[in-house]
C-alpha cells in the first residue's frame, strides 16, 4: 500500500460482530473502517464520505447485498465491491461477480485472506492512474493474415475495438468509425481484391496509439481503378450499389488512400478524446 495514504473501507452487515471483526483486521493494516448495518445506511454513508472499497454481506434484511451492489455500480461504477457469502454458496458468488463485484469471500474467513483481497481491490484506482500516465506513449499493433472468409471479420473488428477502448478512445470511434472501417476495408479486400479466392490472403494491420489510429489492409488481387470510387459523401454515392462502404469509411475517417495499384488501403483517424 502507498506510504502515508489512508484508505477507507465501508463494511456492510446486519450482524455487528462481523463488521467489528473485519474492522479490527483492516485497522491493523492502517485501513480505516466504516460500518453500516443495512444497504440503505450504506448508501447514505457513501453520499457523505469518501470510500475506497465496500465489503458487504449478501443476506441482509431489506435491501440484499446483490441489490446494494447494483446500486453502487450504478452510482459509483469504479468503486470496488467485495461480497461476503455463506460457505459453498457458489451460485450467489457467481451472480455477484456477474453484477460487477470485484471479488467474494466465504464465511468463515481468515485474516490473511481479507487483507490480501482488500489490498488488491484498493490498488485498482492506483493501477488505473498509473496506466493513464503511460497512455500518451503507448502504441499497440495488431496484425493478421487471413483467408478470404467473411466469418473472420467480426472477430478482428472486436479485437481492434477492445484495444481502442483500452486506449480510452471515444465511444463514437469505438462503436462506429473504427469497427466500420475494419469491416468495410477487409470485406472489400476479400470481395473485390481477392475475388473471394480462398487461396489468397488479406493482411490486416491496426496501429492504435493514444492519439491516432491507422488501419492498413492489403489483398493479393490484381488491383483496381480506385480513382473511380466516390470521393464525397453525397446522395448519389449513398444510393450507389458499389463503393458505398468505402464512402462511409471516407466519411468517418480523417484520411483514406490507396497504394500498390489499389491492393493496399490505408485509413487513419485521430482519437478525439485524447485532445479533450
Amino acid at each position: 500500500m502507498p506510504e502515508g495514504q489512508i484508505f477507507k473501507v465501508l463494511l456492510v452487515d446486519d450482524e455487528p460482530h462481523v463488521t467489528e471483526i473485519i474492522g479490527r483486521i483492516l485497522s491493523q493494516a492502517k485501513i480505516e473502517p466504516l460500518a453500516a448495518s443495512s444497504g440503505e445506511e450504506a448508501l447514505n454513508l457513501l453520499r457523505t464520505h469518501r470510500v475506497d472499497l465496500v465489503i458487504t454481506d449478501i443476506l441482509m434484511p431489506g435491501m440484499s447485498g446483490l441489490e446494494l451492489l447494483e446500486k453502487i455500480k450504478g452510482l459509483y461504477p469504479t468503486l470496488p465491491v467485495i461480497v461476503l457469502t455463506a460457505h459453498g454458496d457458489f451460485y450467489v458468488a457467481k451472480e455477484a461477480l456477474n453484477r460487477g463485484a470485484f471479488y467474494f469471500l466465504t464465511k468463515p474467513f481468515n485474516k490473511s485472506t481479507i487483507l490480501n483481497i482488500s489490498e488488491k481491490a484498493l490498488r485498482l484506482p492506483r493501477i488505473t492512474s498509473e496506466k493513464r500516465r503511460v497512455l500518451p506513449y503507448a502504441v499497440a499493433t495488431l496484425t493478421y493474415r487471413i483467408p478470404s472468409d467473411f466469418s473472420m471479420v467480426p472477430a478482428i473488428s472486436y479485437q481492434v475495438m477492445r484495444v481502442c477502448e483500452d486506449m480510452e478512445y471515444s465511444s463514437k470511434k469505438t462503436n462506429f468509425a473504427i469497427p466500420l472501417a475494419v469491416d468495410e476495408l477487409v470485406i472489400n479486400a476479400m470481395k473485390h481484391g481477392n475475388k473471394m479466392d480462398s487461396g489468397k490472403e488479406v493482411a490486416v494491420e491496426a496501429r492504435v496509439g493514444h492519439d491516432f489510429f491507422t488501419l492498413i489492409v492489403e489483398d493479393q488481387g490484381p488491383g483496381f481503378d480506385y480513382g473511380a470510387l466516390p470521393q464525397e459523401f453525397n446522395e448519389e454515392s449513398l444510393l450507389a450499389e458499389e463503393g458505398r462502404g468505402i464512402m462511409m469509411v471516407r466519411f468517418y475517417m480523417d484520411e483514406l488512400r490507396f497504394e500498390n495499384g489499389g491492393r493496399r488501403c490505408i485509413c487513419s483517424t485521430k482519437n478525439d478524446s485524447a485532445a479533450a
